[in-house]
């Protein structure tokens, strides 16, 4: 299932609640912002009891003149 989440593109495993997954997503929301970086993208995969969090950090473009 993929549907964005606080501006954030988020691909969770169909067995997820939507309660869990914003719960998963705050969660690595809060932590990326406290280390300063910006979220692109995530996954969550669930494997038994256990859900993988797979965070990809949005791309950043500089441009400088070859002048």
């Amino acid at each position: 299932m993929c549907t964005i989440i606080h501006g954030i593109p988020v691909v969770a495993d169909p067995t997820l609640s939507q309660k869990k997954t914003n719960r998963i997503v705050a969660e690595v929301i809060r932590s990326w912002n406290w280390k300063g970086r910006q979220i692109g993208k995530i996954e969550l995969i669930c494997d038994g009891k256990w859900v993988h969090v797979c965070s990809y950090e949005k791309p950043s473009i500089q441009i400088f003149s070859n002048n």
